[in-house]
């Protein structure tokens, strides 16, 4: 009935692994998706590895839809991924061969000239020497801390004395006969670790002449001068690894009084938390510093993993995007400012709901938005959730400055964000600082609704003024994922999200709105009562369909209503980006589409479309379609009320259903498979997207000329 969500989770990666195998794409695109997969394995290992592992320990239970014990679930995990490793870097090797041609040239140790040895020479003596701090392992004490996903070169050393003496023991033995034993070559060797400083790049570039441009591995660089770190010692062997360790520690809240204190314990503990993998990269004939380490670890081999190059490939992300020639990119994509810089925001909220789809409309609205309401005299009041915001965030800034300027503001910061904690942490601290009221999450859910409440004083009385997505409110990924937002000051949303506030903030019992639909209280009631509507109207001859984009399918009550929904004969269609558990050919000759689509953008924007006969309904929501969504997550869903903007996000779903270049479909097998044209005209959604954006932007330009009178040359 259900398909594993894992191994649902490794299949998504797999799509992008296959993007970044795509000859006909520029290359340096190509290992930014090479990238990404790396990056997302860290997280998985991090994240879902670590929590398969503790069910293991606490029982080895059969759970989940699936009711697969965790160690039969992890078993063929790490098959697929030790395949996957084995592509990766296939690819990998591919990729760097090629970028040569281009004179990007990343160099093997063996590869350095002289001339490039003296340079590399000099920044280790002057920059790395005083930096790098190599820790011998003792075997009567703990082995060194060694911090999750940090790059790591093991040493095993032989001081000079002894190199001296077992070479004439070796030299006798030879005239003897002889042979040297195991015990006697390894007798009085040392175990040293280093760990590369996080703050040094990982690739630095060698003073490069003419149009070649050379770059070494920080790791390779430091191996060229490493005998400089063991005065008195020769390097026996060495290799380099980097643990994963479980990041996915939950916090008491029943127990903890002190939330913000109890979240720093939290981020501590990770540092500390059980080894979940060990990645080895070595040179030949290294097994027994292999051994050496992976003993003084501790660590269950099942989960010990030796890479055929170069370790963390999510590092190559900074090197796909320096500026190098432009053939190695995409083509640049400016978002279009739909809402031009002089037009006043207040007085357009005010007579229509504005619609913003980035990243092909720029998020500056927003922004602008939060900074003018800082200065503006006549605003009272902002309220907002924050749970991803990013580093040196305008956001933040602007909400600072705000309440520097004696407004009212109420920041909802989510502390629990995974990976986000820290930053969150700290710009907790900042606001709270300059007078924001700040509230710390809700207590035992996370709250991932995107909401912003802005309260000003008018010439016809008070007017609210809200923002409503389905995104971060994060400049830096609107202009990667694509979302969808609304402005608005009609009193069918203001009420309430003014009433949303108040329910997380204080006393307030959440109400069953009408526009406004909130997990974990309603959500999901209202879709599957949505879904039961379908279901009922096509058993009843009415024609009806269920459409909706999400990044991930995996509720069991969804999933069965569907099923329901499908016998039924509603025809659904789904755009589902990543993990989906529904299998479409659970249900004989049932009408189940699903799609996925990888390009450019991370698909990001969660829409819902149900229609029977002459009732159509249309949301956008901050939730996907799984548990923690919509029973463990403060969410929003909100109704799409604006006609023209019902008919744009109809239009939208009509394109993305319409992908027959970057679209893969999920097949009866519950396998997924590439479209093709296939004869069709080709159709890439968020190509399509990005020229309508374009040709909005000229019909704008022209529109201009006409109205100022602009003469041009004939």
């Amino acid at each position: 009935m259900f398909l594993n969500r894992e191994l649902s989770w490794i299949e998504f990666n797999r799509r992008v692994l296959n993007e970044a195998k795509r000859i006909e794409l520029p290359l340096l695109e190509r290992l930014k998706f090479l990238a990404i997969t790396a990056s997302n394995f860290d997280e998985f290992f991090m994240v879902r590895v670590a929590s398969l592992r503790r069910a293991m320990r606490s029982g080895n239970l059969p759970y989940g839809p699936t009711r697969e014990r965790p160690s039969e679930q992890l078993e063929e995990i790490l098959k697929r991924y030790v395949d996957f490793v084995s592509e990766q870097y296939t690819i990998h090797d591919e990729i760097i061969e090629r970028l040569h041609d281009h004179g990007i040239r990343i160099l093997n140790l063996n590869e350095v000239t002289q001339a490039q040895k003296q340079e590399l020479e000099s920044f280790f003596e002057n920059e790395l020497f005083n930096v790098l701090a190599p820790v011998k392992v003792e075997s009567k004490r703990p082995f060194p801390f060694t911090a999750g996903l940090r790059l790591n070169l093991a040493f095993l050393l032989q001081s000079l004395e002894q190199a001296t003496e077992s070479s004439a023991k070796v030299d006798q033995a030879a005239i003897d006969s002889s042979t040297v034993s195991d015990e006697a070559k390894n007798e009085d060797l040392k175990l040293a670790i280093l760990e590369i400083p996080s703050y040094l790049p990982r690739f630095y570039e060698i003073n490069s002449f003419g149009k070649t441009r050379n770059f070494i591995r920080m790791e390779d660089l430091i191996l060229l001068f490493s005998e400089r770190l063991f005065e008195g010692y020769k390097i026996l062997k060495h290799l380099s690894f980097r643990l994963t360790r479980d990041a996915d520690i939950p916090v008491d809240e029943e127990k903890e009084e002190d939330f913000v204190e109890a979240m720093n314990k939290i981020l501590m503990n990770r540092r500390h938390s059980h080894r979940v993998r060990l990645e080895i990269n070595s040179p030949p004939q290294a097994d027994d510093l292999i051994e050496r380490l992976i003993q003084e670890l501790e660590i269950d081999r099942r989960v010990v993993f030796h890479i055929p190059g170069p370790l963390s490939l999510r590092d190559y992300f900074w090197l796909a995007t320096q500026d190098f020639s432009p053939e190695l990119c995409f083509e640049s994509w400016e978002p279009v400012l739909t809402i031009p810089d002089t037009q006043n925001l207040w007085d357009l909220i005010r007579e229509k709901d504005v619609l913003i789809f980035p990243p092909y409309h720029s998020f500056s609205p927003v922004v602008r938005l939060l900074q003018e309401a800082a200065n503006d005299p006549n605003v009272l009041s902002i309220r907002m959730t924050l749970y991803r915001t990013g580093g040196d965030s305008p956001i933040v800034q602007a909400l600072v400055r705000a309440a520097e300027n004696g407004k009212q503001v109420l920041v909802l910061v989510e502390l629990k964000a995974r990976f986000d904690e820290e930053q969150n942490l700290g710009w907790a601290q900042t606001l709270e600082k300059v007078g924001c009221i700040v509230i710390y999450g809700v207590a035992n859910l996370k709250v991932h609704a995107k909401a912003m409440l802005i309260v000003r004083r008018e010439e016809d009385g008070i007017r609210r003024y809200v923002h409503l997505g389905t995104g971060n409110y994060h400049v830096k990924t609107s202009r990667l994922y694509t979302d969808l937002g609304i402005f608005s000051s009609r009193n069918e949303y203001t009420y309430e999200v003014a009433q949303f506030f108040n329910s997380i903030t204080g006393y307030s019992v959440v109400q069953l709105s009408h526009y406004i639909i909130m997990a974990p209280h309603h959500l999901k009631k209202k879709l599957l009562s949505l879904i039961e509507w379908q279901t009922n109207q096509a058993k009843a001859g009415i024609p009806s369909r269920i459409r909706a984009k999400m990044n991930a399918l995996a509720d069991e009550d969804i999933i069965k209503a569907l099923y329901r929904a499908a016998e039924a004969g509603v025809k659904i269609e789904l755009n589902v980006r990543g993990i989906c558990m529904l299998n479409p050919g659970y249900v004989p000759n049932a009408h189940i589409h699903i799609i996925s689509i990888i390009d450019r953008f991370l698909e990001h924007a969660r829409i819902f479309f149900f229609e029977s006969g002459e009732r159509q309904e249309v949301f956008l929501a901050s939730a996907d379609w799984m548990y923690r969504n919509l029973e463990r997550r403060v969410e929003l869903m909100f109704s799409v009320i604006q006609e023209d903007h019902r008919q744009t996000i109809l239009h939208i779903l009509d394109v993305i259903f319409s992908d027959n270049v970057n679209s893969h479909l999920l097949n009866t097998k519950g396998e997924w498979e590439r479209l093709h044209p296939q004869g069709q005209k080709p159709v890439r959604a968020q190509w399509v997207f990005h020229e309508e954006a374009e040709m909005w932007k000229k019909r704008q330009n022209e529109k201009r000329d006409e109205d100022l009178g602009v003469r041009r040359k004939s």
